[in-house]
């Protein structure tokens, strides 16, 4: 890796910026309908503006591209995909539990079955931004930020900063939350959450970027396929991640303050 992550985060900054932000301001200019025809291409290319972003970053210094050792562990993929898709089933669950079924059906119907939803929610987010936020952002915020928490709340609030535009752009999840509403701050807090969750898979379960594009995944399919549940859902969510990302943390204390035999996890 690079012995100078200051100037590495610089540019992956303005590369990533340049790639989503320009293309996406454009379409909100010319008044695109960014779900279909030309403004649907224009923003999903503009959505892998992170991983990019990364891949001209590697390319540019190949001696920077560093993967970290991956261990394929049932333990990471249980754990990627419980604090992903957890928050939108309770808060269904608990709001709307008449609901789940029928709106499950009418996506997956949508998108042309379950082949779609995996694919669809694999390419809209995962892939096209993980090997941006933690195969190129995350390892090299590490080297300047030592705290965990502290490391995850830069990269979350980098990966929220990234969404900006969208809050403005007509047609988006984030247009239809809003910036400053419940929902909004509830997705703000939600990113940072789940950045915390990612670094302990990466790190921790040593499950590489694979397992933060699972957990992004997770997220992104459960959100797809429950119900809308409002500000209130959003706020249930923000609860359960939560109460998921501390006790991950209590673990993580815990395993460390027992030494490597007791911490290692199978």
């Amino acid at each position: 890796m690079s012995r100078q992550p200051r100037a590495d985060l610089a540019s992956f900054g303005v590369v990533t910026v340049a790639l989503s932000w320009i293309p996406w301001i454009a379409l909100g200019v010319s008044g695109a309908d960014v779900s279909r025809g030309a403004g649907e291409i224009v923003f999903a290319l503009a959505a892998a503006g992170p991983s990019l972003a990364a891949v001209a970053l590697w390319c540019r210094r190949p001696r920077d591209r560093v993967a970290p050792r991956v261990r394929p562990r049932v333990s990471w993929v249980l754990v990627a995909l419980v604090a992903g898709g957890l928050g939108p089933v309770v808060a269904s669950v608990v709001l709307a539990p008449g609901d789940i079924g029928a709106h499950a059906s009418t996506t997956v119907a949508s998108v042309g079955g379950v082949a779609g939803v995996v694919a669809y929610t694999l390419v809209s987010g995962p892939l096209s931004e993980e090997l941006g936020w933690r195969g190129y952002l995350q390892p090299r915020v590490r080297l300047l930020v030592p705290r965990r928490w502290a490391a995850a709340l830069v990269v979350g609030v980098a990966w929220w900063a990234w969404h900006l535009p969208l809050f403005f752009l007509p047609g988006t999840s984030q247009h239809d939350k809003g910036l400053l509403t419940v929902e909004g701050l509830c997705f703000f807090a939600s990113l940072l959450l789940l950045s915390y969750v990612a670094l302990f898979l990466v790190e921790r379960l040593r499950g590489g970027v694979a397992s933060a594009v699972l957990l992004h995944a997770a997220w992104n399919v459960t959100d797809a396929l429950m119900p809308p549940t409002g500000a209130a859902g959003a706020a249930i969510q923000v609860v359960v991640m939560a109460a998921t990302a501390a006790a991950i943390a209590a673990w993580w204390r815990r395993a460390e303050a027992a030494g490597p035999a007791v911490a290692r996890v199978r």
